[in-house]
């Protein structure tokens, strides 16, 4: 059986390249995600579309980092723990600078938990929440957490607020609406309805 011709760019199959919905966001503060390699081949995984987005940012796969590889003073990571100070705070209060990394973790929660948890050097940098507007539009992939997000919608809010500017960010969420919505269209609605609505 031969396998599906990948788009080069966007690193889906041709059928659902999403190359055609991106738009660059020439963003202030450097996005730093970290992939669980389980993530890195998904049909439906979000990260590409910020790094295809962002002027500043990169994917790095792996289970355990290099510690010496990150600036850990001036470096901050996304996760909601009770303590960590939003993000517009952190902003309002103007200790971010142009140099300042943000350290997003890409995979499930149990995943996105264990790379936490292997690489001791994220668990002592300050911690950043982000408040979600409303719940996530990832209609065809549940979290187990009422305030789970896909990966795009937490670099779309964490960016909007730093920057106090949502609407610069708009296109991350109008991409990932456009995947979303090619990837129901392929289904038939009955699936859709049976997996998916009937689940709410």
């Amino acid at each position: 059986m031969s396998k599906r011709a990948l788009c080069k760019c966007c690193l889906k199959a041709q059928s659902t390249c999403i190359c055609a919905t991106i738009e660059s966001i020439d963003n202030q503060h450097f996005l730093h995600v970290l992939q669980d390699p389980s993530e890195e081949k998904k049909a439906l995984g979000t990260a590409r579309i910020l790094a295809l987005s962002l002027k500043r940012s990169k994917i790095t796969v792996g289970e355990v980092f290099d510690e010496s590889l990150f600036d850990l003073q001036n470096s901050f990571l996304v996760f909601p723990d009770p303590p960590a100070t939003p993000a517009e705070l952190l902003a309002e209060h103007k200790e971010v600078n142009s140099e300042s990394v943000f350290i997003l973790l890409d995979g499930s929660w149990k995943k996105a938990y264990k790379l936490l948890m292997s690489n001791p050097f994220l668990q002592k940098l300050p911690k950043i929440s982000i408040h979600a507007e409303q719940k996530s539009q990832y209609r065809i992939r549940k979290s187990p957490r009422d305030d789970g997000l896909s990966t795009v919608e937490a670099g779309y809010y964490l960016l909007a607020q730093l920057e106090n500017n949502p609407e610069k960010f708009s296109p991350l969420l109008s991409s990932f609406k456009a995947m979303i919505d090619h990837q129901i269209s392929l289904m038939p609605p009955e699936i859709y309805k049976q997996h998916y609505l009937d689940k709410k």
